[in-house]
């Protein structure tokens, strides 16, 4: 049987033959000039005010060459095409985790893995480009390290981590993005329930189903 021309196969069966996440091509840019921390009762969850860290972690995905070296660089908006994917059929993933300080303060991530192989599962649900949650997860590690200032020793505090996985096949039309960026974010985040956690009483019915 002859052997399917490349052309035909899907980003996803393209991709493994193509260079991995390689956590050892790392590059740290580091910010010339640091923000200032925000203060501890300003740190609201998803609030303007909590603000983002100095860095960001950018990896990218091309058909042709694979994943690109990944790169620490100090936050700033990204550059996509008009034409990108995720503008128009919004192949888009993300998870939310937290680095906490622990008792002998160095930094401590909860079930980092398990947020990976979401993560993973989620982009081949997408059709997204397979990525190594592994070597991302080492990334993001990196990421922490560098950003550990911005963890703050409070208990119920923490460096809430956003790693997002877009779709950036820069054209229109109906099909699985061939191209990809994930990057990762950070911010200062405080507690939830600033004032305590409050139990609230629900109805649970059968009848009606939202989904």
């Amino acid at each position: 049987m002859a052997e399917p021309n490349k052309t035909t196969l899907n980003p996803t069966a393209v991709a493994h033959e193509l260079p991995g996440v390689d956590p050892s091509k790392l590059t740290i840019q580091t910010a010339e000039t640091l923000k200032p921390l925000p203060p501890h009762d300003t740190l609201i969850f998803g609030q303007p005010q909590s603000g983002s860290t100095d860095h960001m972690l950018i990896i990218e995905f091309d058909p042709e060459s694979g994943w690109s070296a990944p790169v620490i660089k100090p936050y700033a908006p990204l550059s996509l095409d008009p034409s990108s994917s995720v503008f128009h059929y919004a192949p888009a993933v993300f998870e939310g985790m937290k680095a906490h300080r622990g008792p002998d303060g160095r930094p401590r991530l909860f079930r980092p893995e398990l947020n990976m192989a979401r993560m993973e599962r989620s982009a081949d649900r997408v059709a997204l480009p397979p990525f190594d949650g592994k070597a991302v997860l080492e990334l993001i590690k990196r990421l922490v390290v560098v950003e550990d200032r911005w963890i703050p020793a409070m208990p119920g505090y923490a460096l809430y981590i956003r790693p997002t996985y877009i779709g950036t096949r820069p054209a229109i039309g109906v099909q699985a993005s061939t191209h990809g960026m994930l990057f990762v974010i950070c911010s200062s985040t405080g507690p939830y329930f600033p004032t305590g956690f409050k139990p609230i009483t629900l109805m649970a019915s059968s009848n009606y189903v939202r989904a």
